[in-house]
């Protein structure tokens, strides 16, 4: 366990050694009980080849953080498994039409996109799309396979709100934000993405 120093980098010591700030002298003597502040580092499987975090949590390499008794659920499948096994789709989104109803478009999922695909295509078109020039980095199908994931209760560490966030973040500005001052470009989401998956 490594504990975190509070003190200020560009604070002086005192003759004696000790912080010259007051404040910072009590939050000392009151020790650590007083932070309720504890991070653990843990060290994925040297062969793990996916990760379990939120975006922002992703960028802050190994540390992990375990709010309240939430599991956390990492089963995310593959684009390729969602191409392969339409039937294991989630109740509300339909990888084909029928007569009955029309099949879910990636507009009605993610709008905004600037390709055709993106516009007017299936949410299986664009899994099954290989066309780079309509889905640059794959990143159209990884955004389908998180939803579908988020959907079936696959993954939990992400939500539908917070891929959509994505989505709009890269179409209207040109980059994502996990966390202030980091932009992730529409090669890093796909490449976050294909983390979360089997």
């Amino acid at each position: 366990m490594k504990i975190v120093d509070n003190q200020d980098q560009d604070s002086a010591p005192n003759a004696e050694g000790a912080p010259s700030n007051p404040r910072r002298r009590r939050f000392a003597s009151t020790g650590i009980k007083a932070s309720g502040v504890i991070l653990t580092v843990a060290s994925p499987p040297a062969m793990a080849t996916y990760i379990c975090k939120s975006p922002s949590g992703f960028m802050s390499g190994n540390l992990k953080s375990s709010p309240g008794n939430q599991t956390v659920i990492c089963s995310g499948l593959s684009p390729g498994y969602w191409k392969n096994w339409p039937q294991a789709w989630p109740s509300g989104c339909y990888p084909t039409a029928t007569k009955y109803r029309p099949a879910t478009t990636f507009a009605s999922v993610f709008p905004g996109g600037g390709t055709t695909l993106y516009q007017r295509g299936t949410l299986m078109q664009v899994l099954t799309d290989n066309n780079n020039s309509q889905d640059p980095y794959n990143l159209g199908a990884h955004l389908v396979a998180a939803y579908l994931n988020v959907r079936s209760n696959k993954i939990n560490y992400f939500t539908e709100t917070s891929l959509k966030i994505m989505w709009h973040d890269l179409c209207k500005y040109g980059y994502y934000s996990p966390k202030a001052g980091t932009r992730w470009t529409a090669a890093d989401v796909a490449y976050y993405l294909s983390r979360t998956e089997h």
